[in-house]
């Protein structure tokens, strides 16, 4: 496997891509390009620990797989230069990450068209504001600074695990329900002010932005997550539901926020302390094979859609 991380801006060490390449055997080569993954990390947009659980063990995950595998570290308060954090900054880093993928998607044995993200809690927001906006609002933004065209940037599919979907719903919990987050101070280097207004918060919703135009998605929330509410991802189910765009949505009672894998966080190699919540992982593993191979999904025919009454 080939490990490296590359900058993604010139004169900038903050915003990385990190590759989990699977080199060719010799012996036993594949049939087709591969599909590839990008795993973005979470930390409420004040850090993106890539080392963290849900970065590198993401990527690997897939890379097992066979997946063309890679971690995204993005604009954040910590490590960005001041101002550098602000929205939209996030969704150009994609794109940027995204159009390098396709720039090397020959020496990397990558399908282009097969390029999916997966995202957790902000790097979920990262992920979901990326799929409902590059095609459309961001389009001209994006091209314009990369010099591309919408077609070098596109993405199969976009996974949003425990995602912060509406950000006017998430200042109402904060308020209501005390937590680190409720002062928002960590909103400054993001929306440049603690508390933005109301079409502010909406403008970078992606339950606001979705529409017909994005590509399928998958979603994933636990029913008891103490910070980031599963109503978030309900709230994106339905609106998905309502204007027609494929997804798949799965809730678990337990999991609270940032189970990543499911793994134990304290004792993860202890199997009987998994999560229900890992389920996720295959769950979403057969949702791309769909996406990738229509051949391999079975769909069932409306049985009462001919009955005489």
């Amino acid at each position: 496997m080939k490990i490296e991380t590359i900058r993604l801006w010139e004169g900038r060490d903050d915003v990385e891509l990190t590759t989990f390449l699977n080199e060719q055997d010799q012996f036993l080569k594949i049939k087709g390009k591969r599909p590839a993954i990008i795993a973005v990390p979470g930390g409420a947009y004040q850090t993106c620990p890539r080392h963290g659980n849900e970065g590198d063990p993401v990527a690997m995950a897939f890379a097992i797989d066979g997946y063309q595998a890679f971690v995204l570290e993005y604009s954040n308060a910590t490590k960005a230069p001041e101002g550098k954090a602000l929205f939209p900054a996030q969704t150009i880093d994609m794109a940027k990450a995204i159009l390098t993928i396709k720039e090397h998607a020959d020496e990397w044995d990558i399908d282009p068209d097969k390029i999916s993200i997966v995202g957790f809690s902000a790097g979920s927001h990262v992920c979901a504001m990326y799929a409902t906006t590059y095609n459309t609002v961001n389009a001209k933004l994006l091209t314009e600074k990369l010099g591309c065209k919408v077609s070098d940037i596109s993405i199969m599919a976009s996974l949003c695990i425990y995602g912060l979907h509406d950000y006017v719903l998430q200042e109402k919990f904060n308020d209501e329900h005390p937590n680190f987050m409720s002062d928002g101070q960590g909103n400054i280097p993001v929306f440049g002010s603690a508390h933005p207004d109301e079409a502010t918060l909406k403008k970078y919703s992606p339950v606001e932005n979705a529409t017909t135009d994005m590509p399928p998605m998958f979603l994933a929330h636990a029913t008891d997550d103490g910070l980031v509410p599963a109503l978030h991802t309900i709230r994106m189910a339905e609106k998905l539901q309502t204007i027609g765009v494929p997804y798949e949505c799965h809730l678990f009672q337990y999991g609270n926020h940032g189970f990543a894998l499911g793994r134990n966080v304290f004792e993860p190699f202890k199997d009987s302390l998994t999560h229900d919540a890992a389920s996720w992982l295959p769950l979403a593993k057969n949702f791309l094979q769909h996406l990738i191979d229509e051949s391999t999904l079975v769909k069932e025919d409306n049985p009462y859609k001919d009955m005489p009454f």
